[in-house]
């Protein structure tokens, strides 16, 4: 692993300007240790940084989510290359795996408005998997409406992109129920997956039922700060747009081992 982030440290000083200015000088990187004597990124860095500040190379960008989305949440829109592309989805199928669902589970991806951008991705996401999958905007339905949709498809799996989890989801008889950023709901009766998606870079990890987050190690280094518990995030994968040592608006404590524990999820 210290040989990636060396590598991705090295590139970000020479090709992206923001981290030229907040180095200085060239990085030495030889263990986790120096890494972490890097300085923090954070919001406020990237929000007094024109565009071509934070990239690598323009040319390679390709906006993803209009900034009206989220420009609250993060000053520029959701950018990504082909390369960040694939490793999103290779993200994606990594937390498929993790869950222990049977290849070819048929799923209903229900969303209400702010979550749709969220939720289209992952039923894109499942369908190049192979996973027979079906999407429903929620808005005024009913319970017996939502019920009555539920029973048209018949899936296996219920991905919910909404604020809350309504008691109706959890009557439906369907066993394994996906949600995000949903780390303060437990589920009794069904098999409960929580995914962690930050806005800038789309999915994290998942909780496992009972369990902690897990994230795969090949694409993120995770810290906690060791005062305020504050998520520190270094996405390994993006060279694009290079997220390192970035601190979020999320708590937890990092546990080792490709595990963290979410103590509080900010706005995304």
């Amino acid at each position: 692993m210290i040989d990636k982030i060396k590598s991705l440290v090295e590139f970000a000083y020479n090709k992206v300007p923001l981290y030229n200015r907040l180095y200085q000088k060239r990085p030495e990187i030889k263990s986790i240790e120096d890494f972490k004597e890097l300085p923090i990124i954070t919001m406020g860095d990237f929000a007094i940084c024109r565009i071509e500040d934070i990239l690598s190379d323009l040319d390679e960008a390709s906006i993803i989510l209009p900034p009206v989305e989220n420009r609250a949440v993060f000053p520029f829109p959701r950018i990504e290359s082909p390369l960040d592309r694939d490793n999103r989805y290779r993200i994606f199928y990594f937390m498929l795996q993790e869950s222990g669902i049977p290849e070819k589970a048929r799923f209903l991806v229900i969303s209400d408005t702010p979550h749709s951008y969220y939720c289209g991705e992952i039923a894109n996401n499942l369908l190049y998997y192979g996973y027979p999958t079906w999407m429903m905007l929620l808005r005024d339905h009913s319970d017996d409406e939502v019920l009555k949709w539920i029973g048209k498809f018949e899936p296996d799996c219920l991905f919910l992109g909404i604020k809350w989890v309504p008691e109706v989801f959890l009557k439906s008889g369907i066993s394994n129920i996906f949600t995000i950023n949903q780390y303060k709901q437990s589920f009794r009766g069904v098999s409960h997956f929580d995914i962690y998606a930050v806005t800038e870079l789309c999915w994290v990890g998942i909780r496992l039922p009972g369990g902690h987050y897990v994230y795969p190690e090949e694409y993120f280094y995770i810290e906690s700060d060791p005062e305020s518990r504050a998520i520190i995030l270094s996405a390994l994968g993006s060279w694009l747009q290079p997220f390192i040592r970035y601190r979020t608006s999320d708590r937890g404590i990092a546990l080792g081992d490709n595990s963290l524990q979410i103590t509080y999820i900010g706005e995304h």
